[in-house]
């Protein structure tokens, strides 16, 4: 999916909120300078994430490593494991654990500060537990269950931090209802924002779970052309992925593999894309 003109606005958006507590001005303007240029092209090829990917090395040049997002990403692991026994909970006492876990894990892509600029609790609450039933479709649901009682293996494609206690809750699930399927997580090669990578895959127990891979960049997604020979092999080898938020769905929407994905429609042209509402769930099948 190359960048459009909302997404432009996004991306603007999210790299002017990166250096707001930069001090050296100069700096600052010339970076958002460079942004703005790489931006200005009537025709962008890249997707969204891979201008994202640019943008944080372009960064890293003016002003050293970003690190601003490591608290962040140990704070939102840290209170989703917390989370973890309640949305536990709530999926063994529904009549369908792997519908409830599904919608938690869709809940849980409202982690993520690049879209959103900020993360309100009563509105995550509210998601995690109250919200989910528009989301789930009955005939992807039901293609989705068909796909995995035939199937040999999983990839499961992460997003956020955070967001990864309830994927890992999500496996947990489909470990049980389907315990013939063999699960490969795919983690962001490199730090990229509030992205999970095998640190936050260790922190929160997601490498007890199942095996756990970097895709070898730090594109907020997965573009196949780039990412490592090993992640590309494993995803095309996959009998069905699952791929998380919509970063994922940027990158890899028409690839004509078995994906299904899983997001909330966080931006304007995700709700006029899918005809759908502010935050709400999504289980789409790539077709």
């Amino acid at each position: 999916m190359r960048t459009g003109k909302y997404c432009r606005e996004c991306l603007l958006r999210s790299e002017e909120r990166k250096v707001e507590q930069e001090q050296n001005w100069e700096k600052k303007q010339l970076f958002l300078d460079q942004v703005r240029a790489a931006l200005r092209d009537e025709d962008l090829e890249l997707s969204p994430p891979e201008y994202l990917a640019e943008f944080t090395e372009l960064y890293e040049r003016h002003f050293g490593a970003q690190t601003a997002f490591d608290p962040l990403k140990r704070h939102f692991n840290e209170l989703m494991l917390k989370k973890e026994p309640e949305i536990r909970k709530r999926i063994e006492a529904s009549e369908d654990p792997v519908a409830t876990a599904i919608q938690a894990a869709q809940a849980g892509n409202y982690i993520d500060y690049i879209a959103l600029g900020e993360i309100d609790g009563d509105q995550l609450e509210q998601l995690l537990f109250q919200n989910g039933e528009k989301g789930l479709k009955p005939e992807v649901y039901d293609s989705f269950k068909a796909d995995l009682s035939s199937a040999k293996n999983l990839v499961y494609i992460t997003d956020n931090c955070g967001e990864i206690v309830v994927d890992k809750v999500l496996i947990q699930e489909l470990k049980k209802f389907y315990p013939q399927v063999d699960v490969t997580v795919i983690v962001r090669g490199a730090g990229v924002a509030n992205d999970a990578s095998m640190e936050d895959a260790v922190q929160v127990g997601l490498s007890d779970e199942a095996r756990v891979i970097g895709n070898g960049t730090r594109i907020a997604g997965t573009s196949l052309n780039r990412i490592s020979r090993e992640a590309k092999e494993i995803i095309g080898r996959a009998d069905v992925i699952i791929a998380k938020g919509q970063g994922n769905y940027e990158t890899l929407s028409g690839c004509g593999l078995n994906v299904y994905y899983l997001f909330l429609c966080k931006c304007d042209y995700f709700v006029k894309r899918f005809e759908g509402e502010y935050l709400q769930h999504m289980f789409i099948k790539e077709m």
